[in-house]
């Protein structure tokens, strides 16, 4: 059986099918030997988490501490159980297992003289193992620093050499960024590059086809830009001669490297990687202006859908799609891509240290009611033989007066009353503590809500900016008439007024919210407000919508400026929900009292429940923030004076029919 699970261990990263049946034989015939069994099962559950059947390897490494008490092959199991969730962004439990295996490693280490040769093997994985993973863990959700103190954790001159796997896992981790800081960024660039190209050449000659394959994609994603390509192709030209066919082109080096990463994916059968390398080849495509190809590498690393299972994976393709519809002017595709990427980066990176604080308040709490039952059972069994003591001491002498057999239990008593107030003050504070938790995790969402309203509305400009781009190309490339290069001056000057109007939505939002904002009323007329509204046109007929401002001899008490971004916040609004093909209408009303200003659509409309949350704090796909600050801006209004109380935000709507929203 130990032989079995060596040549399993052997094949982890060579072949998965013979790690798979090494690890089966000897699961097979582990009935009496409990290490064993243990042994087989962290060799089956590797496999299963490289073909991402996440379900079976968490069942498999749940049953390992039922088969053993083998604290090294338990320390294997936590170290896998940390992998998982990496993969699966589960953070509480990742720092829960990272917990328990660093208390476990602690405990190992104190007796490790007395370790097997074979268990001082395990060991040294595990050890590495722990790192590695802690490493990869802080790398995916921002953590550099971190990431690269986990690895300097591991002596590269010491028991690591006797694993080469641990030795490659090592390379290949310093090789793939983040971990080299000293020097400037081209010999940072370089001593990566020399690690990537020493793990390929070890991988390559002992039949290491995941690493092979995995340098092969870093070296790509090093090569992609034409400077780097340059530089490191000439600096290690003997190194990579052995790596690439002398056919190759140097600017297709990167693409053959991807694509030769693929192949060797696809043999191991790793479906996880297997849409890591679709997402570099992509990046290749993308880098030399192909977005075809790189939208249709994109979309096949989508294609299988076990990888929903790794958030961090799949945020990384849908931040590249969106930046591929981008470039090819999908704006629609575009944004749904990038709103999954923020929704998914959201989901991932919440804070971890609260919620693995709140686990564990929960668990000290279950285990001081479970306490708390043990004391009060022992109270009572305690009473019960007191009874039953001086019942019989009764029976024996009745000489012994009543006050001298109730003197111990009256002092008993009043030490068990004491105690449990103690307790009582324990429990109090724990529950204070837990609550506390409570709401530090709430303020942290809300905080990281308002964050992302910000990123939204800053990732709002970045169509604008790419559109501005493509204007000034045209005019740049093309030899038109001046009256069509007029237009396309005219529509670059409207979209630099529209981030202009999003850098003061984002400016007024962050005052309003500290309460710095200052309302300037004046009377002035509306006209002269809705004829700068009916310039901005060119981007509502570029959406094939109709757009409508009338007039109006209106005049108005109000602050001039919050007043146009209110009326231009609702036309946007209108525009990015109305069809092709729709309409959308600008006007105002007089009342006695107020003046109404209305931005009718004929857009697909809300349901009864949307349009009761419409102006609560939240943010739809990205479109919300702009009515956040309306509802705040009309809140101060009715503050500063009485006569402003008739100021009102609103919308009608009806699903299907278009919708109206209207302020006084």
């Amino acid at each position: 059986m130990d032989e079995l699970n060596g040549l399993s261990y052997a094949c982890h990263y060579r072949n998965l099918d013979s790690a798979a049946m090494y690890a089966v034989r000897a699961y097979d015939m582990s009935e009496h030997y409990g290490d064993g069994r243990a042994e087989a099962l962290n060799n089956m559950a590797f496999v299963h988490m490289a073909g991402m059947d996440y379900d079976v390897a968490k069942r498999l490494l749940d049953e390992v501490a039922s088969c053993t008490d083998n604290q090294v092959e338990l320390l294997v199991c936590d170290v896998q159980q940390m992998r998982l969730c990496q993969r699966m962004s589960r953070n509480r439990e990742f720092y829960d297992y990272c917990e328990r295996a660093r208390m476990r490693m602690a405990r190992i280490n104190e007796e490790r003289a007395g370790l097997s040769g074979r268990m001082h093997k395990r060991m040294i994985y595990a050890e590495t193992e722990f790192h590695i993973v802690n490493s990869i863990y802080y790398y995916y959700v921002g953590l550099e620093r971190r990431s690269a103190e986990s690895l300097l954790n591991i002596d590269i001159d010491g028991e690591i050499q006797k694993d080469t796997v641990q030795y490659l896992s090592y390379l290949y981790n310093v090789g793939a960024g983040g971990i080299i800081s000293d020097g400037q960024q081209k010999d940072i660039i370089q001593k990566e590059f020399e690690s990537l190209l020493k793990c390929y050449l070890i991988a390559a000659q002992h039949g290491y086809t995941f690493f092979e394959a995995n340098t092969l994609e870093a070296m790509a994603e090093h090569l992609v830009s034409d400077e780097s390509r340059t530089q490191l192709l000439q600096d290690n030209s003997i190194a990579v001669n052995f790596v690439v066919p002398d056919s190759i082109d140097d600017n297709t080096v990167p693409e053959w490297m991807a694509v030769r990463a693929l192949q060797l994916f696809s043999e191991y059968g790793d479906v996880y990687q297997i849409a890591g390398a679709h997402r570099t080849l992509a990046s290749c495509f993308m880098e030399r202006g192909d977005y075809n190809l790189a939208l249709y590498h994109l979309e096949k690393a989508l294609e299988n859908t076990k990888i929903e299972q790794a958030p961090d994976l799949v945020a990384s393709i849908r931040e590249q799609l969106s930046v591929v519809y981008s470039a090819i002017n999908d704006k629609p595709a575009s944004d749904y891509n990038r709103n999954i990427y923020i929704e998914l980066q959201e989901k991932t990176r919440q804070d971890r240290y609260l919620e693995s604080r709140a686990g564990k308040l929960n668990k000290s709490a279950l285990q001081l009611n479970i306490m708390i039952i043990a004391v009060a059972t022992a109270i009572l069994l305690l009473v019960f033989m007191l009874c039953l003591f001086y019942y019989l001491n009764r029976k024996r002498s009745r000489k012994l007066s009543m006050d001298s057999l109730l003197m111990p239990l009256r002092e008993w008593q009043a030490a068990n009353v004491k105690q449990t107030a103690d307790l009582e003050d324990r429990i109090e504070k724990i529950h204070e503590e837990y609550t506390l938790g409570q709401i530090r995790v709430r303020n942290g969402e809300r905080r990281s809500l308002e964050n992302r309203a910000k990123v939204s509305l800053v990732c709002s400009i970045i169509p604008f900016i790419d559109r501005i781009i493509n204007e000034v190309n045209q005019l740049s490339s093309r030899n038109e008439d001046s009256k069509r290069r007029s237009e396309r001056y005219a529509y670059v000057a409207e979209l630099a007024g529209k981030i202009e109007e999003y850098n003061d939505v984002l400016t007024h939002w962050i005052q309003l919210r500290r309460g710095h904002i200052d309302l300037h009323i004046e009377s002035f007329p509306l006209q002269p407000l809705f004829d700068i509204v009916a310039r901005s046109k060119t981007g509502f007929v570029m959406s094939g919508l109709q757009f409508t401002v009338g007039r109006t001899d209106a005049w108005v008490k109000a602050d001039r400026v919050l007043t146009l971004f209110m009326i231009n916040t609702l036309a946007d609004n209108a525009r990015k929900f109305t069809p092709s093909g729709g309409s959308v209408k600008v006007s105002a009303y007089e009342e006695n009292d107020y003046v109404e200003i209305s931005v009718e659509d004929t857009g697909r409309g809300m349901s009864a429940e949307q349009l009761d949350g419409i102006f609560d704090h939240k943010v739809y796909n990205g479109h919300g923030f702009g009515l956040m600050n309306c509802r705040g801006i009309m809140e101060k209004y009715r503050k500063i004076s009485r006569i402003f109380s008739v100021c009102k935000l609103s919308a009608v709507s009806e699903e299907g029919h278009g919708s109206r929203f209207f302020f006084r």
